[in-house]
């Protein structure tokens, strides 16, 4: 079995969410209000759909750091980042998310990265 690893910034001293790789359906950007997210929570939190066991569906909402302006036209997207991972290390055993870039520099260097918290299962 394969995992996904998300660091968290420090809750309670758990500083990772580890999530089975086959659980995860997808990540989408923003809440897992459905069809659409609210507008609000796109640039700040992003959800992965789960598989559960009555053929239904659970989310795991997670806040972010905000994006840059010039982040989002650089073409960083943190739901996009986190679905690359998950078709990343086949066979490998964790595949970790990191480095998603928060703001870069006018030579697209990275000042700052996204950092995660608050995460809510539903």
């Amino acid at each position: 079995m394969s995992y996904l690893e998300i660091p968290i910034t420090a809750l309670n001293g758990q500083t990772k969410v580890i999530i089975p790789k086959g659980d995860i359906l997808y990540a989408r950007q923003g809440d897992a209000v459905l069809p659409q997210p609210t507008g609000g929570t796109v640039g700040t939190t992003v959800t992965l759909f789960l598989s559960s066991q009555s053929g239904t569906f659970d989310t795991l909402t997670l806040t972010h750091t905000v994006l840059s302006a010039a982040v989002i036209a650089a073409g960083y997207n943190v739901a996009d980042v986190i679905n690359e991972t998950l078709a990343s290390n086949p066979g490998g055993i964790i595949a970790k998310v990191g480095g998603i870039p928060a703001t870069l520099s006018a030579t697209f260097q990275a000042l700052s990265f996204v950092q995660f918290s608050a995460p809510v299962l539903a």
